[in-house]
């Protein structure tokens, strides 16, 4: 909604129609005035037109600089955001190798339990490949080899 404001700048007051609120738009008036005040005051011999393009000008200087300084932040944020994208898709396919690798382990673990239980005979217990290789040196070494004999027993 527009509304219409009474401001006073340089002791001379102006009807300005805006969308912003009273409040705002005096203060904005009151900072206005300080700077043109503050102008003609190191500049007696300046007029109100020249002392306001001066203020204009240093107020587009800083416009222009804020402008700059915003898309420079604009752009930094955009790399954040790009960054950001890379890694969670990094980590997602971190998540993935871990996954497939976790899986591989398993079939790896499953093979190695495999290989190394032994069952003998179906009525018989399972044992580990290290069990039964013990046991058959200890029968070995209970049953010595004659090298002179050719059954060796």
């Amino acid at each position: 909604m527009k509304n219409t404001i009474s401001i006073k700048v340089c002791s001379k007051t102006y009807n300005v129609v805006t969308e912003e609120s009273q409040v705002y738009t005096e203060k904005i008036a009151a900072l206005l005035d300080q700077k043109l005040n503050s102008i003609l005051k190191a500049s007696p011999s300046l007029s109100i037109a020249d002392a306001a393009v001066l203020a204009s000008l240093e107020a587009y200087d800083e416009l222009t600089k804020a402008r700059t300084t915003i898309e420079n932040i604009r752009s930094q944020i955009k790399g954040y955001v790009d960054e950001s994208a890379k890694a969670k898709n990094d980590l997602d396919n971190s998540r993935k190798k871990v996954f497939e690798l976790e899986r591989q382990v398993k079939a790896l673990e499953d093979e190695l339990e495999k290989r190394t239980v032994v069952k003998r005979a179906p009525d018989e217990e399972m044992i580990s490949a290290k069990d039964l290789l013990s046991r058959q040196i200890d029968e070995a070494i209970k049953s010595p080899v004659h090298p002179d004999r050719k059954d060796n027993g």
